[in-house]
């Protein structure tokens, strides 16, 4: 994969998960400036902060009982996680 793929798609991908949690939207578009202005090798780094976001939204839309906003998330952040994965940007 290229930087440009793999810088696009993350923020395609934070996109989504910007969309699906109101409340939390400044977070992730700060997130997804940082990713789109950042190297190569600082993108583990903030794959980890992805994640721990879309943990707390996660987290966040079960203790309000909004099933409907929890299923969203949950979709955007395992889209998110997958391709995290398969380009190499998780530390093992």
């Amino acid at each position: 994969m290229t930087q440009h793929y793999v810088v696009g798609q993350f923020s395609a991908l934070l996109g989504e998960v910007e969309a699906a949690a109101v409340e939390w939207q400044d977070s992730v578009r700060r997130l997804r400036l940082q990713v789109e202005a950042s190297s190569l090798s600082l993108l583990p780094a903030l794959a980890e902060q992805a994640l721990s976001l879309t943990d707390a939204i996660c987290w966040a839309a079960l203790e309000q009982g909004d099933v409907t906003r929890f299923r969203s998330s949950a979709a955007s952040a395992a889209d998110l996680a997958e391709f995290l994965d398969c380009a190499g940007l998780l530390r093992q």
